[in-house]
């Protein structure tokens, strides 16, 4: 081997071996690294109530009715077909399911629940029928331990009685209602393990990014296992003329009210009252489908508080409207994507509140994710007020699955108090965002003091490393190690709106209020 050769294998195999090192202590540093997690809770229009994992003071009587009914309806008493509340869940099962074929076999009908809580195992819609909940009564979902003992997720012979299709689930249906003011109660807590940590996080007296991100990891309570944790309250697939409301879904152990495929769906008054620690426990999916409102309703939970998408076996969505609701959420409150296969266009959101309830947590107000392929468009979005929301806004081009394109977007008339991060509009090399019309912003940050770890090259780098993973605010500039342990985190380069990426995009009356000590390049 000639001499030259030799020397040039050495400087390699010196420079692998210095790579290592210097990666490996950048790894330990980050790994050992102290941080100081001290926090002062903020005062909030919605607290937690003494268990830490329930908001205390939601406004039933501002959501959920007692209204008149006709005299003429068909009712379907559930007790009348052997449902009891001191029953096991599998006569209870047998009995609503042969309440719901009898309506359905009489042209439609109400199917009652009425005189206190009834366990049951998976319940299945039919057309032309109305699953009523009285005040005071319930239908509760089996618990976790009852499901794996007796396998009752397939319970029933119908093969798409499984778990992963809802506690109350329908495929196929046309003219179906499933109103309160009673509960639908998924028994949610009791299909996750408990959450690493189990005390209360609270807003960070000196502000980190990686610190913020790990402790709000550290506080939620994974699903148990893959199969049983998808345990959704309501799922309807490809269904046509369908209403929710007036009632209150209450603790989901996974998404809470999943929408698959449905044309003209009616979500309104409802009440999603979850716990806040479990994992993926999203308020409302709607997962492709046409023709949807979602109106007037309250949603607490530990997931994305309304969040529209397509799976790959999901159609294209298009015509939603979201009015008047009010949403506290431990991720994003309203939310495009991630999945988003398949187009998603003519979406409309106006006059909404979101919250954080005096604690730590959450990722974005709003967030536009198109990541799979499909095309995101058409999105408009007014007349919002978040407070104690981390960020405002994130739009994420991304390339995870696929050649995505989002564009036509206007977002106006924000306001968004105690924030501790700025907002942003990112595309990738590949691809960018294009046409976003922002007007009217007023945000202001918490009061802390900040320990920024700003990227110190250039400032395209943002965001060109991660744009085929998962999207949040967060995660804009970062380099994803293993774990989030290990993972880098930088700070973006400004406080208020960081654009990259994208082109066609128009500012108007953007105002932030950051902290004093928000030193940053731009």
């Amino acid at each position: 081997m000639k001499k030259s050769i030799k020397i040039a294998l050495v400087i390699i195999i010196v420079l692998i071996f210095v790579a290592v090192i210097v990666l490996g202590g950048l790894v330990t540093a980050e790994l050992f690294k102290k941080r100081d997690i001290s926090g002062t809770p903020f005062e909030s229009r919605y607290v937690l109530d003494e268990s830490g994992n329930f908001i205390a003071n939601i406004p039933f009587e501002r959501y959920l009715y007692t209204p008149e009914y006709p005299s003429d309806e068909k009712i379907f008493d559930i007790r009348d077909y052997g449902a009891s509340t001191s029953a096991d869940f599998t006569a209870n099962h047998t009995a609503i399911n042969n309440a719901i074929s009898a309506a359905n076999a009489a042209g439609g009908g109400i199917v009652l629940v009425d005189g206190g809580e009834y366990t049951c195992a998976n319940i299945r819609l039919l057309s032309y029928v109305t699953l009523r909940i009285s005040r005071g009564s319930a239908l509760v979902n089996i618990n976790y331990d009852t499901a794996v003992s007796q396998n009752a997720d397939y319970f029933s012979s119908d093969e798409d009685a499984v778990v992963y299709n809802g506690f109350i689930y329908g495929t196929g249906l046309t003219d179906v209602t499933i109103e309160g003011p009673g509960k639908l109660k998924g028994n949610g807590a009791t299909y996750c393990d408990p959450a690493p940590d189990g005390s209360l996080f609270y807003p960070l007296d000196k502000f980190n990014l990686k610190t913020y991100v790990l402790e709000h990891r550290k506080r939620i309570m994974p699903g148990k296992d893959a199969e049983t944790n998808r345990n959704y309250i309501i799922a309807l697939t490809d269904c046509k003329n369908v209403a929710v409301r007036n009632i209150e879904l209450y603790e989901s152990a996974s998404w809470t009210c999943r929408m698959e495929g449905n044309e003209g769906l009616h979500i309104s008054n409802v009440v999603v009252n979850n716990n806040i620690r479990v994992a993926n426990s999203d308020g409302i999916d709607i997962l492709g489908g046409a023709d949807v409102v979602i109106e007037n309703c309250f949603i607490a939970t530990g997931d994305d508080g309304i969040c529209l998408k397509t799976e790959k076996t999901s159609p294209a969505l298009s015509g939603v409207t979201v009015a008047n609701c009010e949403v506290i959420s431990l991720a994003n409150c309203f939310k495009i994507g991630t999945e988003t296969d398949h187009d998603i266009s003519d979406v409309t959101v106006s006059d909404c509140s979101f919250y954080m309830p005096g604690i730590a947590g959450g990722y974005s107000g709003i967030a536009i994710e198109a990541t799979d392929g499909g095309k995101t468009s058409d999105i408009r979005i007014s007349d919002i007020t978040m407070h104690n929301v981390t960020a405002p806004m994130l739009i994420w081009l991304g390339n995870r699955n696929g050649n995505s394109e989002l564009e036509n977007v206007a977002v106006e008339n924000i306001t968004a108090d105690q924030c501790d991060l700025p907002s942003a509009v990112t595309g990738h090399k590949y691809g960018k965002v294009k046409n976003v019309t922002l007007k009217n912003f007023d945000v202001t940050y918490r009061s802390a003091t900040s320990d920024l770890k700003i990227y110190k090259g250039d400032s395209v780098y943002c965001g060109a490393l991660n744009m085929n993973g998962y999207p949040e605010i967060t995660r804009v500039s970062h380099i994803y190690l293993i774990n989030h342990e290990l993972s880098f985190y930088w700070d973006l380069p400004v406080y208020g709106l960081y654009v990259n990426h994208a082109e066609g995009v128009g500012v108007e009356n953007f105002n932030v209020i950051p902290r004093p000590d928000e030193m940053r390049p731009f």
